[in-house]
């Protein structure tokens, strides 16, 4: 037993149960004078009590097993205890309402609703109490209740007197010692956890039936009905009824409700802060009924713009987003994975993500959970890292075969230098000319494509940005003037950085001239410098129509161009110096114009 006990009650419940017994007895002691001469009344009140309880907890179990699926045998077991119960308060003979003689009847109702208290109480350690209809229980319980009452008032003589005035018979000692022992076997059952009920539940019960094998030995040793034991037998029973009731409102209502009240609190949280964008929206109208705020954070959206707002009335997802989620959901499946989409934010910037659809139900209306997971600087840095790769591998041949393919040409251009001044080859000039500005021409595209070697040495010292811009000014000024544009310069102070100052130079100017290209004439170029955090940046920005964003993703490829007599290395050679240098570059383009940002790491 203290090892039953043990397992299921702590030492403050083990301690609570020790002072209501305690109490019982005190209360019984204040009782027994009163019993004598009030004794109708006080075992009316008291028995009336324990019907109250036990009716109220079947009709608990009855109701909860409308949504749950719970044990229905223990309230089945609760509802013949009232029923036997009433009719022993009815038909005991202190009452008035029979002559002598019906304490036996009254006693025998009596020893039949704790057996089907003991009986029921087994039962509900097996599948039966899980498994059985509720309407078919109902109905076998009130008959099986009835008919007892029926047998025992109809056959007065089927069993020998049980209880008298004088006290209680061996046969009674008997059947209470039956009905302790079910209790005990019952306390066994649960042990071994044949009850599938939680913790709490078992833990009332255990309690309740600790405090009714006390109850039925006093009903053993009482001499006569208004003796001690008689007393505190039915104020232990009051008790052990109160632990019933608390095992059904504490296991099935309370505890449930606590444990909804933790899953709606973890369910919250995990919704709420979870490290990727979540948003739950009706299926029927599109409603946003929630967002957690990293889809706020990823958004820019506030709680206030978004709650009961229709998701068409944003331009948030792609309408082909929604529309594949409705037909996914209605599918079988009911679920789309990890699909690409470009979605909007607050202020217009389209970014990629990965969505994950899953249709939920909530308070039995069909609604769309989201999950967003933003890749986009993800697949920027995958891009860039591609970008990257090309760049060292081209880089390797350029350093490779380079000074091979120059010498060559050098050889070719000193004797076509020559020839071309021979008398009797005076008169191909022309052609001596143009294919010496071919092999010049060739020599440039070396030039830079030996720019994007990332093991070209570098010259580095510590020059201001301002100071390199001040110097090329006037050359840039005047290839904008050439080209019947203008260039604003806006400069703010900057710190020194630690660069190449030739291969800047190289940066600027082909920013610069691809700006001018990309501008109809009266454009304008503006250089400026400032400092973003620990950054130092160079802004270009012209005032051409823009780049299209399948084309901006290729910018920097070395050979891709859109001129047609470029050779896709300018920009190339912007990104590999930018590396070189602690350098990075990024740009925005619009329909007003493209801004190419190189951003330098200040160096502490």
């Amino acid at each position: 037993m203290p090892t039953i006990v043990s397992k299921f009650i702590d030492q403050t419940t083990l301690q609570r149960l020790i002072s209501i017994l305690v109490f019982s007895l005190f209360i019984s002691f204040i009782i027994t004078p009163a019993w004598a001469s009030s004794f109708a009344v006080i075992h009316t009140v008291l028995e009336i009590f324990c019907i109250l309880i036990a009716f109220s907890s079947f009709l608990a179990i009855w109701f909860i097993s409308k949504i749950q699926k719970i044990n229905l045998i223990l309230g089945f077991g609760f509802l013949g205890v009232a029923i036997l119960d009433v009719l022993h308060t009815f038909y005991w003979q202190g009452l008035g309402f029979y002559p002598l003689g019906y304490y036996d009847l009254s006693a025998k109702y009596w020893l039949a609703g704790r057996f089907f208290e003991a009986l029921f109480l087994i039962l509900s350690t097996t599948s039966i109490g899980r498994s059985i209809s509720r309407y078919k229980g109902l109905a076998f319980t009130l008959f099986l209740s009835f008919f007892i009452g029926f047998v025992f008032l109809y056959t007065p003589d089927t069993f020998p007197t049980l209880l008298t005035p004088e006290g209680v018979t061996p046969l009674k000692i008997a059947i209470e010692y039956i009905i302790i022992s079910m209790f005990i076997w019952f306390l066994y059952r649960l042990s071994k956890g044949y009850l599938q009920e939680d913790m709490v539940t078992k833990k009332y019960l255990l309690l309740a039936i600790l405090v009714a094998v006390p109850a039925e030995l006093c009903f053993t040793v009482f001499t006569n009905i208004t003796n001690f034991y008689n007393v505190l037998g039915h104020v232990l029973k009051i008790v052990y009824y109160y632990f019933f009731l608390q095992a059904v409102f504490v296991g099935y209502i309370v505890f449930p409700y606590k444990e909804l009240q933790l899953s709606g609190e973890r369910f919250h949280k995990v919704f709420r802060y979870s490290p990727v964008s979540k948003s739950i929206l009706t299926i029927e109208e599109g409603q946003f009924i929630d967002v957690n705020d990293m889809w706020l954070q990823t958004t820019g959206y506030a709680r206030e713009d978004i709650i009961g707002k229709n998701a068409k009335d944003f331009n948030l997802f792609p309408i082909n987003v929604m529309n594949k989620s409705r037909i996914e959901l209605i599918s079988e499946n009911g679920v789309l994975t990890n699909h690409k989409y470009l979605f909007q934010t607050k202020n217009g910037v389209l970014r990629e993500g990965l969505f994950s659809t899953q249709k939920i139900m909530l308070q039995e209306e069909p609604c769309l959970l989201i999950v967003m997971i933003d890749i986009t600087d993800q697949v920027r840095n995958e891009n860039e890292l591609l970008r990257l790769d090309r760049l060292n591998l081209i880089g390797q041949m350029a350093a490779g075969i380079g000074h091979e393919v120059r010498n060559p040409m050098t050889t070719v251009r000193g004797f076509l230098q020559i020839l071309s001044e021979k008398k009797e080859c005076i008169k191909y000039q022309d052609y001596f000319s143009m294919m010496i500005e071919e092999l010049d021409r060739a020599n440039s595209i070396i030039t830079d494509f030996l720019s994007l070697s990332s093991n070209k040495p570098s010259n580095v010292q510590a020059y201001n940005l301002n100071k390199i811009i001040d110097d090329l000014f006037p050359l840039l000024q005047a290839d904008a003037l050439n080209a019947d544009h203008s260039i604003l310069w806006e400069k703010l102070p900057v710190t020194d950085l630690e660069i190449d100052r030739n291969e800047i130079h190289q940066v600027i100017i082909n920013l610069v001239r691809n700006g001018i290209e990309a501008m109809q004439n009266g454009g304008q170029v503006t250089i400026r410098t400032f400092t973003d955090g620990d950054e130092t940046v160079l802004a270009i920005k012209d005032e051409g129509p823009g780049i299209e964003p399948e084309i901006l993703d290729k910018i920097g490829t070395p050979f891709f161009t859109t001129k047609e007599q470029g050779t896709g290395l300018g920009l190339a050679t912007c990104y590999s110096i930018a590396e070189r240098n602690n350098a990075s570059i990024d740009v925005n383009s619009s329909s007003a114009g493209t801004t190419f940002f190189v951003r330098f790491k200040t160096v502490l």
